[in-house]
This record gives structure tokens, C-alpha cells and sequence, in this order.
């Protein structure tokens, strides 16, 4: 990859936009859960699968579509991705049923997987050296960027189209969006198709301890991130008595405030806040948010408060991981598999989130104080991860 002289920051806003289109595809079910659950007649625990089986093939191949993207490139890598998003969404708005509704989200998954481990190569092949770091950090807010605006436009359009209308203007939407980034990504200085096996960067991958924390570190903040902001609108509304209409967009706000949030992260990294503190500091205060927001007590009005303090500071995290990769990266054929490894952990965090604190409030009887047992055991996996990434990081030369 060609050092640049001048960072293209417009197309490093079109790549995060593309990501989040890809990440839409998460926020674009919370809101509509409720009719779906209603027409189809599934359960909590079925809904805590719809939500979480986007992520599993991401769970079991993200590190093979990192070492597969720079065999093919990443242009076609996105190429697919795209398509596959298409795909899900047509197959998910005509599904007659539970089974079709999880494949379609399947399909989905494969789709954001083989995005989000393409385009921070481009991200970063678009900045000087100087800027790299920035623009990963700018990166990183493709995932609340992405649910939040979906979350936030979902409401709007359910009442109009349904949720089946909702997911044909989804695939209407990755068209132009995949055309745009497509055109834009030709001209960076992108390696070609290696034509290499790419079996051994995956495997080189995973035997990479700083990628091993990356995705231990990354597993265990989607836990809690996605998993409150996933279970938000049924938590607001059956727990807390608030009606769907204020439930969806105040859940969007929430999402969105992680984007500022993840800015604020990058800007401290770059400031000279190292990592590991960084990490530390957000699992801290993401803990003790989440014990107001489920402990009995508080009025409303104060764990909104806490959910946006929450989602704010768990921007901290995702920064410090992304600018983390290159830096354990044994080549720079193995970023996109580093990505890839961070992907992996994210989606094993996801898919265990939401089913796994669905069963902890059906086995305490419906009481939400329950959530609190699988999201601070997570917090805890976070910093003793975050911790120990921390001192690999201050190991590494300077």
C-alpha cells in the first residue's frame, strides 16, 4: 500500500456510511420485533435467536472472509457482501414464517461480515500515515451510526409498510450505497486478488495473541453493548410501561450517542490515552450504568440518563481496539483477517447476548434485575481482557 500525501476524508465518510448500511441491518429489527413476534407467533427466547443469528456465520467464518478477502480483494469481497444483504432482505420480507425468517438472517450475516472485514483496509489505505489512526477511529462509528439510523427510520415506516416493507426498502437502499463505495474504493490503492491461500493468514490469525485479546476484548463489550441495545424497546415497554412509539426512537437516541462516543475515544487515543486505560475506563462506567438501569428504584427519567451515559462511554472501546490490529498485524496481508478475528469476537458476543439474557429474565419470572448477572459478568471478561491487551500493547515497540 502506497503512502498518501493528503487524506481523502470524504472517502474515508463514504466507506464508514457504506459499513453503516451494513449495520443497519442489526437496528432495523428492534423496533420491528414486536410485529413480527405478533404475526408469526414466536416467543422471547425465538426473538433473542432473530436478533442473535445474524451474527453466527459470522461467529464461525469472519476470520476466513478476512484471509478470503485479500485472496479475492476487497473490492469483490464488498461486492458480495452487498449482494448478500440484498439477498436477506428479499428473502426476509416475503418469509412465510420463523425458519425463513432466520435464514434470511443468516444470509444477512454473511453479507455484514464480508463488508466490515473489507473496508477498514480502504479506510485506511485512503489517510497518510498520520492519519490512519484517525480514520479507523472515524471507522469505528459505522456500527451505531448504522442501527441508530435504521432504528431511528424504522418506526417512521412501520406504521406506512409493515416490517416486510421495511426490509424491501432496506435492499432498495444497498444499491446506490454499494454502487457509490464501489466506484470510490477503484480508486485507492487497494492490493489486488493475491491469489494466495488464504487458509494460512486465518490460521496465522488466530495463532496471533494480540488479535486472540482483540477479539476476547471485542466478544465481551458486544455482549453488553448490543445486547442492551437490542432487549431496549421490550425492556422500556414490558418492564418499564412505555409505549412502542417512545420506546423505538429513544432506543435510536441511545444508539447514536455511541457514535459521538466512539469520536470522543479516538480523539483521547490520540491525545495519548493508551489503550489499555481507555478500555478500562469504559468497561468501569458501562458496569455501574448498567446496575442503575436494572436495580429497582430509579425513576425512568434517570436510566434513560444512565442508557445514554452507557452507550456513550462504551466508545471508548471500540477505538482503541480497531487502531489495535495493524499494529499486531504480522503482515499487512493479515489486517483484513486481524479484522476479521475483532468481527469474530463481536458476532460469539452478539449471538450469546441476547438469547442468554432472554433466559435469565424468563428464569427469574420476567424481572429484568436478572439481566444483570450475564451483562456484569461480561463487564468483568472485558477488563480482565482489556487489562491484559493493555500490557501487550505498552510491550510493543514504539
Amino acid at each position: 500500500m502506497m503512502q498518501r500525501e493528503h487524506t481523502a476524508w470524504g472517502t474515508v465518510i463514504l466507506i464508514t456510511a457504506a459499513g453503516a448500511m451494513a449495520a443497519a441491518q442489526v437496528g432495523k429489527l428492534p423496533p420491528a420485533l414486536p410485529l413480527m413476534r405478533s404475526e408469526l407467533g414466536f416467543g422471547l427466547v425465538a426473538g433473542g435467536f432473530v436478533l442473535s443469528l445474524f451474527n453466527l456465520l459470522g461467529l464461525a467464518v469472519a476470520v476466513l472472509l478476512g484471509g478470503l478477502a485479500d485472496r479475492v480483494g476487497r473490492t469483490r469481497m464488498v461486492t458480495v457482501g452487498f449482494a448478500a444483504l440484498v439477498a436477506g432482505n428479499l428473502l426476509g420480507a416475503f418469509a412465510p414464517g420463523l425458519v425463513t425468517i432466520l435464514a434470511s438472517r443468516l444470509v444477512e450475516g454473511v453479507g455484514f461480515v464480508a463488508i466490515v472485514v473489507s473496508l477498514p483496509y480502504a479506510a485506511a489505505a485512503a489517510a497518510t500515515p498520520r492519519d490512519q489512526g484517525p480514520a479507523l477511529g472515524t471507522w469505528s462509528i459505522y456500527y451505531p451510526a448504522g442501527m441508530a439510523a435504521s432504528m431511528l427510520v424504522a418506526p417512521l415506516l412501520l406504521p406506512l409498510l409493515g416490517w416486510r416493507g421495511v426490509w424491501l426498502v432496506m435492499a432498495a437502499l444497498c444499491l446506490p450505497m454499494a454502487a457509490a463505495v464501489l466506484t470510490r474504493m477503484r480508486g485507492l490503492d487497494l492490493p489486488g486478488p493475491s491469489g494466495a491461500p488464504f487458509l494460512p493468514l486465518a490460521l496465522g490469525a488466530l495463532r496471533t495473541r494480540g488479535f486472540q485479546l482483540i477479539a476476547l476484548v471485542f466478544g465481551a463489550y458486544a455482549f453488553q453493548w448490543v445486547t442492551l441495545m437490542a432487549w431496549l424497546p421490550t425492556f422500556l415497554t414490558e418492564s418499564l410501561g412505555a409505549n412502542l412509539g417512545f420506546a423505538a426512537p429513544m432506543t435510536a437516541l441511545i444508539v447514536l450517542v455511541n457514535a459521538p462516543g466512539c469520536l470522543f475515544g479516538s480523539a483521547v487515543l490520540r491525545r495519548g490515552w493508551r489503550p489499555g486505560p481507555a478500555i478500562l475506563a469504559g468497561t468501569a462506567i458501562m458496569a455501574v450504568t448498567t446496575l442503575g438501569i436494572f436495580l429497582p428504584g430509579l425513576p425512568v427519567a434517570m436510566r434513560l440518563i444512565l442508557c445514554l451515559a452507557f452507550s456513550f462511554f462504551a466508545g471508548l472501546v471500540p477505538p482503541a481496539l480497531f487502531t489495535a490490529v495493524p499494529r499486531f498485524a504480522p503482515s499487512l496481508r493479515h489486517i483484513s483477517a486481524g479484522n476479521g478475528m475483532l468481527m469474530q469476537g463481536s458476532a460469539i458476543g452478539q449471538f450469546a447476548g441476547a438469547p442468554l439474557v432472554a433466559a435469565a429474565v424468563a428464569l427469574g419470572g420476567g424481572n429484568w434485575i436478572w439481566a444483570l448477572v450475564p451483562m456484569l459478568a461480561s463487564a468483568a471478561l472485558t477488563a480482565a481482557g482489556g487489562a491484559a491487551l493493555g500490557r501487550l500493547i505498552d510491550a510493543l515497540p514504539r
